[in-house]
């Protein structure tokens, strides 16, 4: 195929990648089916193609630990505990025992968990099915004696292009020798693309149209902060992109001054500038970069990938470790946030028509009171150990946080006849995601410690649209005037009664929403790991009065597009 043409998909990792294209497709693995005359040894054989899958991935999730961090390192190594489950290895053995060969009882039990993910309305979970296939695929080819697909000695400017690529073989790639990824499937919540961020190679996912004809060898530029791929492209394009590349290299070696600095505006005021995190290494990293604690602390990174609940000891290990690292700063650690697109089959939650608009949050906690009960004595006993503080998700009324004020109090009680340290003035605050919420922030605010906007969901609520849905997700934007008005009011309700306020939203990343939310008064930030550096600079670029501005004049204007692009036309860069 010749001529240019661009394809266009999901920005799964930024960067931009020129390189020839290389496509890989997988190999059919022929029948699986064969006449067992021995169970005991097929049994075996099974057992010790599964040390060797787990002794293997070990390995691979140490070393990818080491090149991108221990949360990517876990990616790798939670198909070893996925092996090893008790469920899925009853299935397989009982299989083996009805007569069936290896290959075939794990193909066939692994498939009935990617059927189950695949049916899931919840993006995560549909995810989930990949590294199911992962699992399947490796450990098929252990029992059938193939070699694995060796992706670490690629040729220097390759681009890989396939349908799907398991994490396992984007752990092993080279950003050296890789200039990119394109899939025709996948998304940026996918394991393959948390792997392609932290290995800092631009990555394009989803691309179902095309993908796979492209011919080997054929010059491909990978826009992974557009999300899309060029395929042939001429003078014009090839030189537009070469500037693109060099802006972005100049970004990123710019931003390395503002580690370990202080976030201050241009005019000298202090910002407090956290992180978001959702595991351990988050934490860690997070504090590499100098930042004034966790926002955000997700704590259902705990309860996914697993059978069963965590109990109160694993839970309260892990915010101690957590608080640790933050060395004296604040971590808001939220409380239980499943329900919406997060759903946990060994809860038995029941299915939901509109799950966003259901049993989720709070809402849940308040429901299962003995694991609440339980979540709440794991902060309580953390906060010993450094500075914590509680954040409640999905409040609509003050009844709900009276009601889990009043559980708080109870365990707080438990603890001391127990005689366990905690912190006594443990604060208590609210996610403001609702539209109830920031309508109800003065009354709200006499009830809670301090207010945290979670624009991701306020986004949604606000304006009726599921940000999952593709035939919708192009009307789900934080520049619509609506949700503008609706933060000022918030951040206005808690000057007035001296709350604090911070945002933990995608919105409080965007760099072209920074002049607005500084003059509204925001000063406390909480942003990705990854987005720590760029936020810090672009509050350094701003003084109050040239925010106060840039703001009066986009709060004029009446359109979620004419909002967008006058603040992306202010953005200082």
């Amino acid at each position: 195929m010749s001529g240019e043409r661009v394809l266009y998909g999901v920005a799964a990792s930024p960067g931009i990648g020129f390189g020839h294209a290389l496509v890989y497709r997988e190999k059919p693995m022929g029948s699986l089916e064969r006449e067992i005359t021995d169970v005991k040894m097929e049994l075996e054989r099974y057992r010790n193609a599964v040390d060797t899958f787990c002794r293997i991935t070990e390995a691979k999730a140490d070393r990818v630990a080491e090149m991108a961090g221990k949360e990517q390192g876990d990616i790798i190594r939670c198909q070893a505990e996925m092996i090893r489950d008790p469920y899925l290895n009853g299935q397989v053995e009982g299989r083996i025992a009805s007569r069936q060969s290896a290959e075939a009882a794990l193909s066939a039990s692994c498939d009935f968990y990617i059927d189950l993910f695949t049916a899931s309305e919840e993006e995560t979970t549909r995810q989930r099915a990949a590294d199911v296939r992962d699992l399947r695929g490796s450990m098929l080819r252990l029992l059938l004696g193939l070699p694995e697909t060796d992706f670490s000695a690629l040729q220097p400017g390759t681009v890989l292009l396939a349908e799907e690529l398991s994490p396992s073989a984007v752990s092993v790639l080279n950003s050296a020798n890789v200039a990119g990824i394109v899939l025709g499937k996948g998304g940026p919540t996918s394991h393959s693309a948390i792997l392609a961020r932290a290995l800092e190679i631009p990555a394009v996912l989803g691309v179902e149209d095309r993908v796979m004809d492209t011919e080997i060898g054929e010059t491909v530029i990978v826009d992974g902060n557009r999300g899309c791929a060029v395929f042939s492209p001429g003078h014009v394009m090839r030189s537009v992109y070469e500037d693109r590349q060099k802006e972005f290299q100049q970004l990123r070696a710019s931003l390395r001054v503002f580690v370990g600095r202080e976030t201050v505006t241009a005019d000298g005021e202090r910002i407090r500038l956290c992180s978001n995190a959702g595991s351990v290494s988050d934490a860690v990293r997070a504090a590499g970069y100098g930042c004034d604690g966790i926002g955000l602390l997700r704590t259902e990174f705990l309860y996914l990938d697993r059978t069963s609940q965590p109990g109160e000891e694993e839970q309260f290990h892990t915010y101690r470790q957590i608080l640790g690292a933050m060395r004296g700063k604040r971590a808001t650690i939220r409380t239980l946030d499943v329900g919406g697109d997060k759903n946990l089959p060994y809860l038995g939650q029941i299915k939901e028509d509109n799950p966003f608009l259901g049993c989720r949050g709070l809402r849940f906690s308040l429901r299962e009171e003995s694991m609440f009960r339980a979540h709440l004595r794991a902060v309580l006993r953390a906060s010993a150990f450094g500075k914590a503080q509680l954040l409640l998700p999905m409040v609509t009324g003050v009844e709900e946080v009276r009601r889990a004020r009043e559980i708080l109090e109870e365990e707080k009680e438990v603890l001391r006849r127990r005689n366990v340290a905690f912190d006594e003035n443990m604060p208590m605050g609210i996610m403001i995601e609702t539209v109830a919420a920031c309508l109800m922030a003065d009354a709200l605010a006499k009830e809670a410690d301090f207010f945290s906007l979670g624009t991701n969901d306020l986004t949604q609520y606000t304006l009726g649209v599921d940000r999952g849905n593709a035939r919708v997700a192009h009307l789900y934007s934080y520049f619509h005037p609506a949700l503008l008005w609706l933060v000022r009011h918030v951040l206005e309700s808690a000057r007035r009664t001296g709350t604090p306020v911070g945002m933990c939203g995608e919105a409080a990343a965007d760099t072209a929403l920074t002049p607005v939310l500084l003059s509204f008064g925001l000063k406390d930030f909480s942003v990705a790991p990854v987005s720590v550096l760029p936020v810090r600079k672009a509050i350094s670029l701003w003084t109050k009065e040239e925010a106060d501005a840039v703001t009066q004049e986009a709060m004029q204007l009446s359109t979620e597009q004419e909002v967008r692009e006058y603040l992306k036309e202010q953005e200082k860069t």
